[in-house]
């Protein structure tokens, strides 16, 4: 890989010092200058090294360029045995994780060389990052972040080393108009419990039922459990529906999210001004109470029309906005340059009305967007679902491998962790519990991200992970090739048509994979009459063994 001038001038700088901060916009390839950091390092005789991310899904992606870059690393979290961890810990020469697993584990780890801190402002007073880094003492040190706050800049520097800054001006033109962050607000356990309760009735509920079961989990993941508690107090069905589970509702923390808004607070520190987008009026009004004791805030809700033309006196003064609905259209809401979605829409018009409010000369050079999302709920499947369809008409400016992580930790995901038999869709839906919409969503879904495939049979189409593909050759009378095919590939801008038996369009298609989708015009002969059906395969065929088992199908029916 080639590093651009300014990640060349950040690792330069890196391996002169030894310890060192670097400071780099968003979306420049910090871990890139991490990644080169290490490998340099190895090639001088370090041993063991360290890398600590904040969370499950940059374990992930960290992870996902450190092995594309040939560098000998593994995951560890705190999820694995103990044993395991243990045996990791050991084993490899770059182990990445975040910093609450490797305090826990302390005990195990011996002879770190070097450590990497990615997201290194959190690096200070009791966060398990500074805990670390006062325990293990190593020659060499690389903290990376886009924004360091001036009071935390002593500390961090203390801890790691001496800090250098590249601004937006450095890196042009390398860096959009404005970039998305992602930050995982999870559920502890006893939310979890109660989220899982409400989705288990969901699923075995019929009709009405099962759409108010469906809005109970969206207020509860999306705004926080106070959402679902102001829902309850009210006489209405679900209420009724809940009643029973009242009092474990009322335990829960009211506002999940609200640390991690904090935090993104302060790690864009020094916006001009920050619109906060939720989509019930109790949030609201409990975020201005929380958010007036530090910023000042004014607040935007749709219902109180008669009051808007001072809510937006106030909105133009404040340093926050937070705003409902009423902010994304209609109403002329102040430009900003911090953009936070405290709740996910599915909405791809809604998410394009509320990035809006960024797009305009204000503040900064480089604006932000961050997405405050609970794992493993509906608040993921919304968000990915107005992104899928939003890209078709705007940039998103999120880093792909981020996006791959997300899926991954949304409900609709386990729907595919299931199907390791082939079958349709009316077997996956006995099988789930799940809708028709979201089952078809996620399929669609995981064949876009090459999970899954399918094939036709007397079934229909019939659904199968790729890592179990070998199973769909029990449905042989589908996968015996009889007929012609025709196939037209775009080459360019140029087009050619194959035509030929299976063994033909096997040896000439072959020559073009990747392919990220493949059609074919089926040729049956009898006597001197023909008759064409078409056959769609809307997954990536990336390899000869799904391009012969794609051909077959085709040319059987």
């Amino acid at each position: 890989m080639k590093l651009r001038p300014y990640q060349r001038d950040a690792l330069n700088y890196a391996l002169k010092e030894g310890k060192a901060v670097v400071v780099l916009p968003t979306g420049t390839g910090k871990t890139i200058v991490g990644a080169y950091f290490l490998r340099n390092l190895f090639k001088k005789g370090i041993k063991r090294a360290l890398v600590l991310v904040p969370t499950r899904i940059l374990v992930e992606q960290t992870y996902s360029v450190y092995k594309s870059l040939g560098l000998d690393s593994e995951r560890v979290y705190g999820i694995h045995p103990r044993d395991v961890r243990a045996k990791i810990w050991n084993r490899c020469k770059i182990v990445i994780s975040t910093p609450e697993t490797v305090y826990n584990d302390l005990d195990l780890i011996e002879g770190v060389d070097a450590i990497v801190v990615d997201e290194c402002h959190h690096a200070v007073g009791d966060d398990a990052y500074a805990k670390v880094l006062r325990t293990i003492d190593c020659d060499y040190k690389l903290g990376l972040s886009a924004f360091i706050p001036k009071k935390r800049r002593g500390e961090i520097e203390d801890l790691i080393g001496e800090i250098k800054e590249w601004r937006v001006s450095d890196v042009k033109p390398f860096v959009p108009e404005w970039i998305g962050d992602v930050f995982e607000t999870r559920f502890d356990r006893y939310e979890l419990d109660v989220y899982d309760e409400i989705d288990k009735r969901r699923n075995l509920a019929k009709g009405s039922e099962k759409l108010i079961y469906t809005s109970a989990l969206k207020f509860f993941a999306k705004e926080g459990a106070l959402a679902l508690k102001d829902s309850l107090s009210k006489k209405t069905k679900l209420s009724k529906l809940l009643e029973d589970l009242r009092d474990e509702v009322e335990s829960l923390r009211d506002l999940h999210k609200f640390d991690k808004l904090l935090r993104a607070l302060e790690i864009y520190e020094g916006f001009y001004k920050a619109i906060v987008f939720v989509d019930r009026v109790v949030i609201a009004k409990r975020l201005l109470e929380l958010l007036s004791r530090d910023y000042k805030t004014s607040i935007v809700i749709g219902r109180q029309r008669d009051k808007l033309k001072d809510m937006l006196e106030e909105a133009r003064e404040a340093e926050i906005v937070i705003s409902t609905s009423a902010g994304e259209e209609g109403v002329d809401l102040p430009t900003a340059d911090l953009l936070v979605n405290w709740s996910n829409t599915s909405s791809p018009l809604r998410f394009i009305q509320r990035h809006g409010r960024i797009m305009r000369k204000a503040g900064r050079d480089l604006k932000f967007v961050v997405y405050l999302v609970t794992p493993d709920t509906v608040d993921v499947d919304d968000l990915i679902t107005s992104i899928d369809q939003a890209k078709r008409i705007m940039d998103i400016n999120i880093e792909r491998s981020v996006l791959e992580e997300l899926w991954k930790v949304s409900r609709r995901h386990k729907i595919i962790e299931r199907i390791t038999e082939p079958m349709p869709i009316e077997w996956i839906q006995q099988m789930t519990g799940k809708t028709q919409s979201e089952i078809r969503f996620a399929l669609k879904k995981a064949c876009e991200e090459g999970e899954v495939l399918y094939i036709y049979t007397h079934l229909g189409k019939t659904y199968i992970r790729r890592d179990f593909i070998d199973k769909l050759y029990r449905f042989k009378e589908f996968l015996n090739p009889k007929h012609i095919g025709k196939v037209k590939l775009k080459i360019g801008r140029k087009s050619r048509i194959i035509t030929g038996d299976f063994n033909k369009l096997n040896v000439e298609l072959a020559k073009y994979l990747p392919l990220d989708r493949l059609e074919i015009t089926v040729i049956k002969k009898s006597n001197e009459i023909e008759e064409y059906d078409f056959r769609s395969y809307k997954f990536v065929v990336d390899s000869q063994k799904i391009l012969e088992i794609v051909l077959k199908n085709a040319l059987s029916l």
